[in-house]
C-alpha cells in the first residue's frame, strides 16, 4: 500500500464463494459498507482479525464459514492485519496466502442449523396476552407476573 493512501489491503470472504483480496478505506463507514452493516471485530491470530455483520444471524444472512471457536460467521467478513497496537493495517503476501488457503472452501449451513446458532429472537407481539403465548408461558403463571 502506499503509505500517504487510507487503504488498507484485506481478504474479503463472502458466502459460498472463494475469499479474495481487495483495498478499502481504513475507516469504520467503509467497513460496515463491506460487511452490509454494523461491524463486529472477532480475533483470529495476534497480527489479524475479522470484521463482520454483528447481526448477520439475527439478519438471516447465509451462513458463511465456521471459526476456530466453532461459532459460524453469516454474511460476508473480512480480514485484516494487526499491528500490536489494535491498529488495522493491510495483510501481508504471506497472511493473504495463508487465510486465503483456510478460508478457501466454501461451507454450506442449513437454515435450521443457523437458526439453532441465533441467541436472542425478536418476535412481535401485539398485546401482553399475545406475548405471554409467544413466550411460551403458562396461564397460571400470569399472577406470578408484574405488569
Amino acid at each position: 500500500m502506499d503509505e500517504n493512501t487510507n487503504l488498507i489491503r484485506v481478504l474479503i470472504v463472502e458466502p459460498q464463494k472463494q475469499p479474495y483480496v481487495k483495498d478499502i478505506e481504513n475507516d469504520f463507514r467503509a467497513m460496515q459498507a463491506a460487511v452490509g452493516g454494523p461491524i463486529e471485530y472477532l480475533y483470529l491470530t495476534d497480527d489479524a482479525h475479522i470484521y463482520c455483520n454483528e447481526e448477520g444471524k439475527l439478519l438471516g444472512l447465509t451462513g458463511n464459514r465456521r471459526i476456530d471457536n466453532g461459532d459460524v460467521i453469516a454474511g460476508t467478513f473480512f480480514i485484516c492485519g494487526d499491528n500490536g497496537y489494535g491498529e488495522d493495517i493491510s495483510l501481508t503476501d504471506e497472511q493473504v496466502e495463508q487465510y486465503t488457503e483456510r478460508f478457501k472452501e466454501p461451507e454450506y449451513f442449513s437454515y435450521k442449523e443457523m437458526d439453532n446458532m441465533i441467541f436472542a429472537r425478536v418476535k412481535p407481539a401485539v398485546n401482553v396476552d399475545d406475548f405471554l403465548a409467544k413466550m411460551e408461558f403458562a396461564q397460571d403463571d400470569e399472577e406470578d407476573l408484574e405488569l
